[in-house]
């Protein structure tokens, strides 16, 4: 249960307390709005510019930093703990595999992989019974990208340790859910920290996939493959 149930019998986002990871990013912020517009209590980590939107609490930081991850620890035990964690936080790399060097390998690892693993741990314990965690992985873990093999090993290290965690959870009814959107249009492949993106198909819009993601969490799935997308 996240928030409330309605007279349907199923959940909402109403008066849950959410905690968005990369609530600045293309498909973080639509997905730290669309929790706000359905009433959740959003606590906004960002790490450039904020979501638009008053409503939301929201917390400048480097989750790769240690005291900025307690910072975080302390933001949520301040909310009197949090009823879904969502980390739609990420960077991207482009290169085929004998050409990337190995501390870019070291740094996208450590944002797309480590940092989230880290906090998911260190809230673990604030999570509500009931409650959510959800991780923002990518159609790289079901489709062998040419140029990502960096990308694709952390989000789909992520994508594995979903799992582990779901069965790790599970007697506190924890939903886990792991999303694998297709390339979406949140501009993130025009920011790659090492690398340039190679033409890419025209991808999907970042609220349609926001909406698609809430709505999942608020219906207690733990998968969304790249299938689940489609208009």
């Amino acid at each position: 249960m996240i928030g409330q149930v309605d007279r349907n019998g199923m959940t909402t986002m109403l008066n849950a307390r959410v905690l968005v990871l990369g609530a600045s990013g293309g498909l973080g912020s639509e997905i730290a709005r669309e929790c706000d517009l359905r009433g959740a209590h959003v606590l906004a980590v960002v790490h450039t510019a904020p979501p638009s939107s008053t409503s939301m609490t929201v917390l400048a930081a480097d989750i790769t930093d240690e005291t900025a991850q307690g910072e975080i620890v302390d933001a949520v035990a301040a909310m009197g703990g949090i009823d879904a964690v969502i980390v739609a936080s990420g960077v991207v790399g482009f290169g085929m595999h004998d050409s990337v060097e190995s501390g870019d390998v070291a740094r996208l690892v450590e944002v797309d992989l480590i940092a989230p693993l880290t906090l998911i741990g260190k809230l673990s314990p604030s999570i509500s019974d009931h409650g959510n965690i959800t991780v923002i992985t990518g159609a790289v873990v079901d489709v062998a990208t040419l140029g990502t093999s960096a990308y694709t090993a952390a989000k789909a290290g992520l994508s594995a340790a979903s799992a582990v965690i779901r069965r790790e959870v599970r007697s506190r009814r924890i939903t886990v859910l792991d999303a694998r959107p297709p390339h979406t249009e949140t501009g993130l492949a025009t920011r790659p920290i090492f690398g340039a993106a190679p033409q890419l198909k025209q991808g999907l819009s970042p609220s349609s996939v926001a909406r698609r993601i809430v709505d999942a969490i608020e219906a207690d799935e733990s998968e969304l493959t790249p299938a689940a997308f489609a208009s």
